[in-house]
């Protein structure tokens, strides 16, 4: 294996949205720094391209550094625009624009590129055991990392001031975020909060082929509404017992729940299962028609004109029709006397009992969650280093100075919106802005 020995003032490990951020500012305030990018996949950015469906919500108007961030953004050139609900994205709407301007952005500030190098081990030395002729006079850390190219494995040792770990989650792995980062932060004394998958959908009891109704019938039907969460060991699910809710379209997969409020949601799901917690602790309820009250609209309709339609029928005027056809069958005891089905019983012929029955499963149709969806599927990762171990005005490590700890590694996670970019772009510029000075 052929081995070489390169040396920087500044590596960054990612190149991702807070590894670039750090990158430029650095250019910019840090001229005379020679600051390195090591990236393992073939080109930066890759995570950035996918984001907000390909449009980039780079920010929030309500994200906290929002000034801050778009400074930062008018110093490089990009033109950006903000909706009503706080979203901002670039003026384009193009995600790969807004890659390839952080990307050459930097390069023209003189930050150099690794690509397709991956990291492997960062180890901190003294200043006192380190010799002037190894570091320079002040080299720190040294890093051990691969090559692969057509000659073979090559192995490169880097020695360098400052290093800033922007190396990302576990979500998304394609785009190269594996998880890595944990197991270097680990190595160096750090502590990790089990990583797990957020922002995602999730499975439901409801869509297993042996339950009737089966909610795969509702696959591809999206709805507005509310989802609330509800968490109690015990599983008496009260009013007192929910721990999130929100509003917003809801989505019915092929298995089971999504959407921006189920997304957010899975923010306060987290459980361990080495303590022997399950999602049996949590129930989701949805309201399907929240700005109204069902029960008087049939009431409304059980006299006059409306008297003989269907209850399956009259309910198809409010919700789309795979949707009421799970709602009314959820909410059927059983045939009448006449062998009729709830759907097919005209509204006169509905009994107190059956009319809050169909309420109560409009207002709080319930789903018993399964399991989260995987890292495939996952925008963001919950956990990550502790942010007990981090200054997190400068995202340095406060067990080793020089080491800093940025974007999704550490343990933040944001709801949708801009928020978790944000947090990628605040904590790069911060760890920049320290070592500058």
């Amino acid at each position: 294996m052929q081995r070489e020995i390169r040396r920087a003032d500044v590596v960054i490990a990612g190149g991702g949205a807070s590894g670039l951020a750090a990158a430029i500012e650095l250019g910019m305030k840090a001229p005379d720094l020679d600051v390195l990018v090591i990236e393992k996949m073939p080109e930066p950015g890759r995570k950035i391209r996918a984001t907000g469906s390909g449009r980039c919500n780079i920010s929030n108007t309500g994200a906290a550094g929002f000034n801050r961030i778009m400074e930062f953004f008018r110093e490089i050139g990009l033109v950006t625009k903000a909706y009503e609900n706080g979203l901002v994205y670039p003026y384009s709407e193009s995600a790969s624009d807004v890659a390839t301007l952080l990307t050459e952005r930097a390069a023209s500030l003189g930050v150099h590129f690794a690509f397709g190098e991956e990291l492997m081990s960062v180890k901190h030395l003294p200043a006192s055991l380190v010799s002037d002729a190894e570091s320079g006079s002040r080299n720190v850390f040294i890093m051990e990392s691969v090559i692969k190219d057509r000659d073979g494995l090559r192995s490169i040792t880097t020695h360098a001031s400052f290093v800033i770990m922007a190396m990302g989650g576990k979500a998304g792995p394609t785009y190269g975020t594996i998880g890595d980062g944990y197991r270097i932060a680990r190595n160096l004394g750090h502590s990790v909060v089990t990583p797990v998958p957020a922002l995602t959908g999730i499975e439901c009891d409801e869509w297993d082929t042996g339950n009737d109704p089966c909610g795969i019938t509702l696959g591809g039907t999206r709805s507005s509404g509310v989802v609330s969460l509800y968490k109690d060991p015990s599983g008496n699910f009260g009013e007192e017992t929910r721990v999130f809710e929100e509003a917003g379209e809801i989505q019915f997969t092929k298995y089971g729940l999504s959407g921006i409020c189920v997304f957010n949601m899975t923010r306060h799901m987290r459980f361990d299962r080495r303590a022997g917690e399950s999602l049996d602790r949590f129930l989701v309820r949805a309201d399907l028609f929240p700005k109204g009250d069902i029960e008087a609209y049939i009431r409304d309709r059980q006299k006059g004109r409306f008297a003989d339609t269907p209850a399956g029928e009259i309910l198809r005027t409010v919700l789309k029709e795979p949707l009421a056809d799970y709602v009314i069958a959820s909410a059927d005891s059983g045939r009448d006397e006449y062998g009729r089905a709830l759907a097919d019983k005209p509204l006169s012929s509905l009994s107190d009992e059956e009319v809050r029955s169909i309420a109560d499963h409009v207002h709080k149709l319930e789903f018993h969650p399964s399991q989260i969806r995987g890292w495939n599927d996952a925008q963001v990762t919950m956990g990550g280093v502790s942010l007990d171990e981090i200054n997190e005005a400068t995202s340095e490590s406060l067990l080793i100075k020089g080491l800093y700890i940025t974007g999704e590694l550490a343990d933040r996670d944001y709801p949708c919106g801009g928020y978790n970019l944000s947090n990628a772009w605040l904590t790069g510029l911060a760890a920049a802005d320290d070592i500058a000075q």
